[in-house]
């Protein structure tokens, strides 16, 4: 009798061992989500993630609430959410900045193996940019008046350690002029000084400056990467250029959760990132900010994505030095 009690107890445990993660995934979530965006309110990935927090909660039926946690290029919001419950109630807009750029160059103590990647959200460029009043109006002009100067340039920069930043230092590199980084506490105030004449140049994500260049109140000089932007093909490349070639500081985003995020949640939130990123107007929006939707995709294919863009930046970051 004893032994068939045991027997019993054992199945009910199975039973309800098995049961609960769909209970779990069924239940979830049942209070608001907090998405932290490590940028300050204002920056274009601030942007993205408002936008994000409004489709992402609709599929969810679910409030998912913007927290923006700035500082050290996004890795004190991105520490916050490492240090999370993994439970899916904290949830990281991350980027190549905040994840793999930033950890290498400050010596954050984490790196994008410590989070749990759920979705690709979106690639975007960085883009050279000027004040209107600047003599140069591309690259090559812009060479030979800092050869002129005799001085290095200063070059306005969101973050110190920045895909955006080393952006403007392959360029100076490539071109062979000196620069000055004159660094800002995200896009926002970068936009603003450079409108106002503070800086005359600066290296900032496209989706950020794209309204201003079009608007008339920023100047284009080149986007810093292989290949024009299809959101903005009128834009030349600075690798265009006679003095540059082989310049790359392209940009992405992603929903991350803290290491080790349930199956379920994952499962959960992946299947609504899915329908996201499958909508044709939300591809649209993104589209017309100068940022653009990935495809829909599983955790597992950006996991893999994640280590080849590891690979490829390791080098680059072992050979930089960000000040």
């Amino acid at each position: 009798m004893k032994r068939n009690l045991n027997r019993r107890s054992l199945l009910i445990a199975i039973t309800v061992a098995a049961a609960t993660p769909l209970a779990w995934a069924q239940a979830y979530p049942d209070k608001p989500i907090t998405l932290v965006v490590p940028y300050p309110a204002g920056a274009s990935v601030d942007r993205i993630g408002r936008t994000l927090a409004v489709e992402l909660g609709k599929r969810l039926h679910s409030t998912v609430v913007v927290e923006n946690v700035a500082g050290a290029s996004g890795t004190i919001g991105a520490k916050k959410v490492q240090r999370a419950p993994a439970d899916g109630y904290t949830l990281l807009l991350g980027s190549v900045n905040d994840l793999i750029v930033g950890p290498a160059a400050l010596k954050s103590g984490y790196s994008v193996r410590n989070f749990t990647p759920i979705a690709k959200l979106s690639t975007n460029s960085t883009v050279l940019v000027a004040h209107t009043g600047l003599a140069a109006s591309n690259v090559d002009e812009l060479t030979a008046m800092v050869a002129r100067a005799k001085e290095p340039l200063l070059l306005g920069a969101t973050g110190v350690a920045m895909i955006q930043t080393i952006g403007g230092t392959l360029v100076a590199d490539a071109a062979g002029f000196k620069v000055s980084p004159v660094v800002y506490k995200g896009g926002a105030p970068l936009l603003n000084d450079l409108m106002g004449g503070q800086v005359q140049v600066g290296t900032m994500a496209l989706t950020g400056a794209l309204p201003m260049i079009r608007a008339g109140k920023l100047k284009a000089l080149g986007i810093i990467s292989a290949r024009r932007d299809p959101t903005a093909p009128e834009i030349p490349t600075v690798n265009e250029s006679k003095t540059v070639k082989g310049a790359e500081a392209d940009l992405w985003t992603g929903l991350f959760g803290p290491a080790n995020l349930p199956s379920p949640v994952v499962a959960r939130l992946a299947a609504a990132m899915r329908e996201v990123l499958a909508d044709p107007t939300y591809q649209e929006g993104e589209f017309k900010a100068g940022s653009i939707a990935s495809e829909p995709g599983d955790p597992k294919a950006f996991q893999q994505y994640l280590q080849r863009e590891e690979l490829r930046l390791s080098p680059l970051l072992a050979n930089l030095k960000v000040e």
